[in-house]
């Protein structure tokens, strides 16, 4: 296996490519490009290239464009780049800086000069990616751990009561999903990822005053006295009790939010819920996504006291009140991720599954968000190269580039002017464009079935478009990352009149 470092070199020139390759020597393995779509292709096709040696003045796509694309999908920072170019004016230097090249070499060169540059930024990045994976592989340990310790306290309750095991699972899960869908759909709650996670982990603790509850009446087959639903109501009170005897710190922030959790997870949103009387935004943030959470998944699993409900029932109980009043920003919430807990809570998963998906969860922060990964980058380029395959088919056309996770939306008209441009998640395009309810939620029901598989659909519908409405055809195409395999990313298309049929 051949373990020399990998040097792209993307130029257009033959000879350019060449003459770097004999100065450099046989230290590396080379890989070419004649022009940037090679080379954004090669990044794409996650081969592990230590360093791209770029020119500026290309075909098809010029070095600043690649630069941009590889900005854009976060790799810039795992895959140094070095231009090299007879281009030496300043503005054309800091263009290129600021894009995240690491070094500007301009024509003539001398060899010596490129060797050591060469060797220097590869060292640097060796030595950079080396920290990256230990850090990497200490925080993944560190979560693994965290979901293991979790596993098996559910396990521990479990053996006291027999709906614990795999309920506190489910709660872990359902509540970030909960936790992230409301920070897309408002700013009233400014959570960052380390929020998130930290509820998410202190979510497993909400009925841990169950273990102080006598068993007989944790576990009655049927309906409680109205005295023994009493005591089992004290579950959160003795939940909150054994975490501030717990010897920490209480304003340790997982501390603290256990200690919330626990004890106002019952509490509802017009202050009718126990053991507090809290009443809306007097309940904790936390507390409330954990409540309807947890609500949910008592409504779709079986007990010994009750049949499971089914998804839409449970949906719409809670959704009607009667199960108690809920903060209305989260019901919107819940309505929305709807379909998402019907797949991923679906009587169809067996039961290692549940943990399965913990994992999965747990997996995708920390390949999202919290430290740089080369395949997570890597993907990200991928979908960038499948949009500029798809809008290349399409020139010409007016255009609609959609991400999902932002709310960021561009459509564009054949002549690439700028029609609609809006940041907000919670922008109507269908209301901004005059399209009829039946053909939204048309569009809408076909997207929802869309897959890695099956990504495009294509539909006519009528649409105001510059102040002339008229039948549209319209072509949809869903993009997907290997990170988020449940749900798309984005969504990029195009729209084109009907010929009217002479």
């Amino acid at each position: 296996m051949d373990k020399r470092q990998k040097i792209l070199i993307v130029d257009d020139s033959k000879l350019n490519r060449d003459i770097l390759k004999e100065i450099l020597g046989d230290a590396y393995n080379y890989l070419e490009a004649e022009n940037g779509n090679q080379a954004i292709q090669m990044i794409g096709e996650n081969i592990g290239i230590d360093l791209m040696l770029l020119d500026i003045n290309m075909p098809q796509m010029n070095g600043f464009e690649v630069l941009e694309i590889m900005k854009r999908s976060q790799c810039i920072a795992e895959t140094p780049v070095i231009m090299i170019s007879s281009e030496d004016a300043v503005d054309t230097m800091r263009k290129a800086y600021e894009l995240g090249i690491t070094d500007y070499i301009t024509r003539p060169f001398d060899s010596v000069i490129v060797k050591k540059r060469v060797q220097n930024t590869l060292g640097l990045y060796m030595n950079q990616k080396h920290l990256i994976n230990v850090v990497y592989d200490q925080v993944y340990e560190k979560e693994e751990n965290n979901n293991i310790m979790i596993r098996i306290m559910s396990n521990i309750l479990g053996s006291r009561n027999s709906e614990s095991r795999e309920h506190i699972l489910h709660i872990k899960t359902a509540t970030e999903m909960m936790l992230r869908q409301l920070v897309k759909v408002t700013d009233d709650y400014p959570l960052t990822e380390a929020d998130i996670a930290l509820i998410t982990t202190a979510s497993s603790l909400h009925d841990i005053g169950k273990i102080r509850i006598p068993e007989e009446i944790l576990n009655k087959p049927g309906r409680l006295t109205d005295e023994e639903f009493q005591i089992m109501k004290t579950h959160s009170e003795l939940g909150a009790a054994i975490i501030k005897d717990m010897d920490f710190p209480q304003d340790h922030p997982l501390v603290h939010t256990a200690w919330e959790i626990c004890r106002w997870h019952h509490e509802r949103w017009d202050g009718k819920g126990y053991p507090d009387g809290l009443k809306g935004e007097e309940i904790p943030i936390c507390a409330q996504v954990v409540s309807i959470a947890d609500v949910y998944d008592a409504l779709t699993s079986e007990r010994c006291y009750k049949k499971a409900f089914d998804h839409d029932t449970a949906i719409q109980m809670i959704l009607d009140g009667q199960c108690g009043q809920f903060n209305p920003l989260l019901l919107k919430c819940l309505k929305e991720l709807s379909l998402q807990l019907s797949k991923m809570f679906g009587k169809e998963m067996d039961d290692n599954k549940y943990s399965h998906e913990a994992q999965r969860l747990s997996n995708e922060i920390l390949r999202d968000k919290s430290l740089p990964n080369q395949i997570y980058s890597q993907s990200l380029v991928k979908v960038m190269q499948e949009k500029i395959d798809f809008f290349k088919s399409n020139s010409g056309m007016n255009s609609v580039d959609y991400n999902a996770v932002s709310g960021q939306l561009t459509i564009l008209n054949g002549k690439q002017q700028i029609l609609c441009q809006r940041d907000d998640p919670k922008f109507d395009l269908f209301k901004e464009f005059g399209v009829i309810e039946e053909d939204v939620q048309y569009i809408r029901g076909l997207l929802h079935q869309t897959s890695v598989q099956n990504k495009e659909i294509s539909v006519q519908i009528k649409a105001t478009v510059e102040n002339n409405s008229q039948m549209y055809k319209l072509k949809l195409h869903t993009l997907w990352s290997p990170v988020k395999k449940d749900v798309y990313i984005g969504i990029i298309g195009y729209f084109d009149t009907v010929k009217q049929k002479k």
